[in-house]
């Protein structure tokens, strides 16, 4: 996503010649009385004068206000906001994305593999408490795992809408309330087969704007492409990545997509790819096939001070190693929780930035040390193998 551009409306609007404060409004319609003469007494002790300038500059600076915050900034696709910016994208005929409840799949494994077993509509299936929220899940209809079999994979939906369900594999495995018959339940890999999302941000929305300028012609570009592909709820313009080099021979390209939080599934990337080539929405001859974003696996220990360690409870600590776990989870893409630097394709990841962040978040942590240098990445992101946080001794 590219940064938009800054521009000061006040300075604009003052480049006119227009006055847009109090004081430069006063003295420019003095200015105007002593030329016309028709006002001798202009002393600011005269209450005939007071009256008549506050009624001139009150709705002269009201005007100025909306013109600048209003008017302007709602008149540019790069400044717009709100309902005024969905009013420039249904111009170019785009329309926001609403938000969605992310769906998929959990194993449910029963403690006899030789008996029927039930599981209820609306049974409930959540994840440990991350920063202060416990996301969860629930079943959508009744299913019967029959006997013969030890587990199945059942549909569930999210209790709400939003993009921070969409976690990485393992984090629901906790069943608040006991199913009879059920000894565990917990998202696998590929278990997420529909991305939840949030209502489309501005920014978002934006570059879909932009996106649309390109289209026109009579080939299927990568603006084409990225269209149709942020069309999907779930997936964003600054999310999605093509490789040109004919990897499958001449005439194909590969589109890796990539979610803010948790694992695109091989049900949704086959969802996508008929979307675009069984459904008929691809350039005639053309090769595109879409794929998950290729991963790194990284193994990492983080190793924390405190500044008061003999202040701090065992139990204290204890969460604080869970909370700063989350945190680093999230900057991998696990989750959504923290308001943290990501890892990204064709860039490089700041340990020293990541250790920034978490002495704002958690002021007791006096200095945090990794065992990784930064990671550089090409045409992959950074995925976490294995994580290890400890609080340390001086």
């Amino acid at each position: 996503m590219t940064d938009k551009p800054q521009v000061d409306f006040t300075e604009v609007v003052k480049e006119s010649g227009m006055p847009v404060t109090e004081v430069e409004l006063k003295a420019h319609f003095t200015a105007i009385a002593a030329q016309e003469g028709l006002i001798t007494n202009t002393s600011r002790m005269s209450p005939f004068w007071r009256l008549v300038t506050a009624i001139i500059t009150a709705p002269v600076l009201w005007l100025a206000d909306v013109m600048i915050n209003t008017v302007l900034v709602n008149m540019f696709v790069a400044t717009a906001g709100g309902q005024m910016l969905r009013l420039l994208a249904w111009a170019v005929n785009v329309t926001a994305k609403p938000a969605s409840r992310a769906e998929g799949v959990i194993r449910f494994t029963k403690e006899s593999a030789g008996a029927d077993v039930t599981v209820q509509a609306g049974t409930r299936i959540q994840t440990e408490r991350i920063n202060g929220v416990v996301y969860e899940l629930v079943t959508v209809a009744d299913f019967t795992i029959p006997a013969g079999e030890s587990s199945a994979l059942i549909p569930v939906r999210a209790s709400d809408v939003g993009a921070a369900w969409n976690l990485a594999p393992g984090y629901y495995r906790i069943l608040p309330v006991a199913v009879t018959g059920i000894t565990q339940a917990e998202s696998e890999e590929d278990w997420l087969t529909v991305p939840g999302a949030d209502e489309e941000s501005d920014d978002e929305l934006r570059e879909r704007c932009r996106n649309q300028f390109n289209l026109v012609g009579n080939y299927h570009t990568d603006a084409v492409y990225r269209s149709m592909i942020a069309g999907v709820v779930g997936l964003s313009i600054d999310r999605i990545f093509f490789l040109h080099d004919a990897p499958r021979g001449p005439g194909t390209a590969n589109a890796y997509l990539l979610l803010d939080s948790g694992v695109l599934s091989e049900p949704f990337i086959t969802a996508v790819n008929d979307y675009i080539n069984t459904q008929g929405h691809h350039g005639h001859g053309d090769d595109m096939q879409c794929f998950a974003m290729p991963e790194t696996r990284h193994d990492l220990s983080v190793k924390m001070y405190l500044k008061n360690l003999d202040n701090v409870t065992a139990e204290n600590q204890a969460l604080l190693i869970k909370n700063a776990g989350n945190l680093i989870r999230s900057a991998f893409r696990e989750n959504a929780d923290y308001d943290v630097k990501k890892t990204w394709p064709y860039a490089r990841f700041s340990f020293s930035n990541l250790g920034r962040e978490l002495h704002r978040t958690f002021p007791e942590v006096d200095s945090v040390t990794f065992s990784l240098d930064d990671i550089v990445s090409d045409l992959s992101v950074p995925r976490l193998n294995s994580l290890t946080v400890s609080i340390e001794h001086d």
